[in-house]
């Protein structure tokens, strides 16, 4: 995740690859219609949801492989922060790097409780109408654990990505071209571009796509 400090002096390096680009906006719009369908409450809408958040499942594998082996500034090696790091962001004396700190805790939380909310959706159930693809391999006491924190912990995605959004908008208002760093990938740092990875891009994205139709119908 980007955030506000770049120089404008700076010649600008390829920071995000397309295939991270690519799955923020696929991960992104997948949230947004997940929490929609869930929030809504209607029972029509239950089946899209699951679906869904078994596709939220798919682009989590894709971002643990790419964290790995993807571009250089997608892989966990570069999310590193502390909060000292954090503090020193907003007294503006880190020195411009490829991730801010606080976009790196963000990050870090918003992809967390996202694993939270979509592995406990794999067991969840209504007990009437719906339930998630690994209901049958768990307790019935498991499932209704895991439906108790399914239904509460979507609250903190909706803070973190609001967070988010709200951040952009105030970089937006200070005329900061971090909004626009996802869809051009580039960044004001002095740091080495992200070489291109296709062939590792499609094989994680095979990858992603076996987990999904491993799980049971």
């Amino acid at each position: 995740m980007p955030a506000a400090g770049d120089d404008a002096d700076t010649t600008k390096s390829l920071i995000w690859d397309w295939p991270l680009r690519i799955w923020h906006w696929a991960f992104a719009t997948v949230v947004v219609f997940s929490l929609t369908t869930g929030l809504i409450g209607d029972i029509g809408l239950l089946e899209w949801h699951v679906r869904s958040g078994t596709l939220a499942l798919g682009l989590l594998a894709f971002r643990i492989g790419w964290a790995i082996w993807g571009g250089l500034y997608a892989r966990l090696a570069n999310y590193r922060t502390s909060p000292r790091a954090i503090l020193n962001h907003f007294r503006g004396t880190n020195p411009p790097a490829p991730h801010t700190a606080p976009g790196i805790a963000l990050v870090g939380l918003l992809l967390a409780i996202v694993t939270l909310q979509v592995g406990t959706g794999l067991f969840a159930t209504d007990e009437i109408f719906t339930e998630g693809p690994l209901r049958q391999w768990v307790s019935l006491e498991f499932a209704r654990n895991a439906t108790f924190i399914h239904n509460r912990a979507h609250w903190l995605i909706v803070a973190l990505v609001s967070t988010h959004v709200a951040a952009h908008i105030v970089y937006g208002a200070m005329r900061d071209p971090t909004p626009l760093s996802m869809f051009t990938g580039t960044k004001a740092v002095d740091v080495p571009p992200t070489p291109h990875y296709a062939w590792r891009g499609a094989a994680t994205l095979l990858a992603a796509a076996a987990v999904v139709v491993a799980l049971p119908d």
